[in-house]
């Protein structure tokens, strides 16, 4: 990354409740918000694995002999005894895993709902605060579980915490906004978003590729420990050198434990005219349709490739599952970074759908190894959508929307993936015994409806062009001051007219 030179501008930062300013480079500012997502998701994103070989090395137990590991989680025998016992145990554990999934989603759109869109009001550090305050109650929670050697339902007060607090999608619509507020609504603020989800994707990637090589013998404790020192050094970087980016606004009407708060998300919505709210619109379910239908079935995957006729390992699924995100960032670098000289931002989202459809049909027919590899070469391009359209839609609304607008974002990408969670469990555990790759050719099915929107959305992009500074423009004060000050002028002409004409 470049230097912070002294030179650079400066950015003019509200440092807490009083409000003074703090002069902190932008680089700086870009740089810890780099350091404090890498370990946050890499803490967080590490406690998945471990929580799906938990869940499935304890359900195993309970078909093994003297209470010990079984393989018929991973591949049985050539019985139709083991292959029973096997469908049986991805079954258990497909639904176990669901209803973790689920609740710790579901319950996380509330929160964000109500403190994202404070964030414009308040700052955008507390969520951040509160949002690793979660994921350390859930390492806990998890090191317990483990210790003890719980039943896996415990760890469902794990998801209780991370979801009372907002699951990572606070997190991600404070910082989002952050990068918002230190960014010009242009080529500048794409590329930034783009590097941090890219940063994400390659601390989750190493993340576990070194989980998977520490769990395969079932050691689950030292990892945790790990996860949590992470964690609690995140909440230091943050308290410490995390600056302020958003003023705060104390004389906005919107009142904490109100109803007014749970609405705020929305008044991105209220504030705009009908051609920004149908782009907004639209944007926003092409997004939370692609959320739901990529981060909805991780569980799922992750089962399919340990089945019968894959039959992979622990360490197979996380090696290949790192290198699939590596792949991914190096295709939302060309995607965005090169391609956005040549391609419009609707371009290539229309090209991310495509690649997702094609991969999600790959998967289900997947009965080899390299079928599976050519699914993530196939679906490469699949996840530059994200990005590009956060980008997009917050050029669509004024500085003191960001909050409100990711705030809406993530609450509604939360609930469409914890449907999605409950949905593709409940699927996979029907169809395991016959058809288990039938849940990605839904996926397929429910991707075509965002190919279909994304087609919309290009469209209306083309012909109906707006920027952002049209929006600011007619929410400054200055502007709606000196309208009001031209009709005074005009009603002013127009008495005199009459008196005139009187005469």
């Amino acid at each position: 990354m470049a230097s912070i030179k002294e030179d650079k501008p400066l950015l003019l930062i509200p440092d807490g409740p009083t409000e003074k300013p703090v002069i902190v480079s932008t680089v700086y500012q870009f740089i810890t918000i780099e350091i404090i997502c890498i370990l946050h998701f890499g803490a967080l994103m590490a406690m998945l694995p471990i929580q799906q070989f938990y869940v499935i090395d304890e359900v195993a137990k309970k078909y093994g002999e003297d209470g010990e590991k079984s393989n018929v989680d991973y591949c049985p025998n050539d019985t139709e005894f083991a292959n029973s016992t096997s469908n049986i145990v991805q079954a258990e554990s497909a639904n176990i895993l669901m209803y973790l999934g689920f609740l710790g989603t579901f319950i996380a759109v509330i929160p964000i709902l109500v403190l994202g869109s404070l964030t414009d009001r308040y700052g955008r550090k507390f969520p951040l605060y509160l949002s690793l305050v979660g994921i350390l109650l859930k390492e806990i929670v998890m090191t317990v579980t483990v210790n003890k050697g719980l039943s896996p339902w415990f760890l469902a007060l794990g998801e209780v915490f991370l979801g009372i607090t907002g699951h990572f999608g606070i997190f991600v619509a404070a910082i989002v906004g952050m990068i918002a507020d230190i960014t010009t609504p242009d080529k500048d603020r794409t590329i930034k978003i783009t590097v941090f989800e890219g940063t994400v994707a390659v601390a989750v990637a190493f993340s576990i590729l070194g989980i998977g090589f520490w769990i395969k013998d079932g050691n689950y404790r030292h990892p945790l420990i790990l996860c949590i020192a992470c964690t609690v050094l995140t909440l230091i970087l943050t308290l410490t050198l995390l600056s302020e980016t958003s003023k705060t606004n104390k004389k906005k009407d919107t009142r904490i434990c109100t109803k007014s708060v749970m609405c705020a998300c929305f008044d991105v919505y209220r504030n705009g005219n009908r051609k920004r709210n149908k782009k907004l619109l639209i944007g926003q379910i092409i997004l939370c349709i692609n959320v739901g239908a990529l981060l909805g079935k991780s569980n799922v995957v992750t089962l399919f490739l340990l089945h019968k006729p894959l039959c992979w390992s622990e360490v197979h699924v996380q090696v290949f599952t790192c290198f699939q995100l590596l792949g991914n960032l190096g295709a939302i670098l060309f995607g965005i970074i090169i391609s956005h000289n040549y391609l419009a931002d609707y371009t290539i989202v229309i090209a991310g759908t495509v690649s997702a459809i094609a991969s999600s049909v790959t998967l289900a027919c997947s009965t080899e190894d390299w079928i599976v590899y050519l699914y993530a070469a196939i679906g490469i391009m699949a996840f530059s959508i994200s990005p590009l359209l956060r980008s997009v839609l917050s050029k669509l609304v004024s500085s003191d929307e960001q909050g409100s607008l990711f705030a809406c974002i993530g609450s509604s990408e939360f609930l469409l993936t914890s449907l999605a969670q409950l949905f593709y469990g409940f699927v996979y555990k029907e169809t395991v015994g016959y058809r288990p790759g039938l849940v990605f050719l839904i996926t397929a099915g429910i991707l075509v409806i965002e190919f279909c929107l994304s087609l919309v959305l290009y469209s209306i992009m083309s012909s109906e062009p707006i920027s952002v500074t049209e929006t600011e423009k007619l929410r400054s004060p200055r502007f709606k001051s000196g309208l009001y000050q031209e009709h005074r002028n005009q009603d002013f002409i127009s008495k005199i007219e009459v008196e005139i004409s009187n005469i």
